[in-house]
């Protein structure tokens, strides 16, 4: 018994001294809005792509989702825990829903990192972002996918 006490002493010792548990590198509120046509646009699936690959997981792509009001906070590991500071690419994919069958209005053409125009660098602080704002033809919004012939 006290050599199991002592093994779990031993640990609890490593752990703290070395740092075990630790959630990596420091992450930063982030904020913003995003507008479709300049009106605000609930549902927007908004990633972060981080310049960074070589970061673990999903600390290169943190994510949010737009409210009512076009407003999200990124997530990385938690709700609403943020992201590391550098400079990221952003994509946009605008829900018809929150089911399963839901699609993007945007018809895919601002969710591909690699075509993407929106950059924006993430400060080692509290970020309120600048209004991320989108403008496509009413007609090019779409309002039901194509169904496969």
């Amino acid at each position: 018994m006290r050599v199991r006490l002592a093994y779990v002493l031993i640990a609890v010792w490593a752990c703290s001294a070395l740092g075990c548990g630790s959630s990596g590198p420091e992450k930063f509120p982030v904020i913003g809005t995003v507008t479709v046509n300049g009106k605000p646009a609930p549902l927007v699936r908004v990633q972060f792509r981080h310049a960074d690959q070589s970061l673990p997981g999903n600390l290169k792509t943190p994510v949010g989702m737009t409210d009512e009001s076009g407003t999200f906070h990124l997530s990385t590991t938690g709700d609403k825990d943020g992201a590391v500071a550098g400079e990221y690419t952003v994509t946009f994919e605008w829900m018809s829903g929150n089911d399963l069958g839901a699609w993007d209005k945007l018809g895919g053409k601002f969710a591909k990192p690699e075509t993407s125009t929106f950059k924006v660098r993430v400060d080692p602080k509290a970020n309120a972002l600048p209004p991320f704002e989108i403008t496509v033809p009413e007609a090019a919004i779409v309002t039901r996918p194509s169904r496969p012939q």
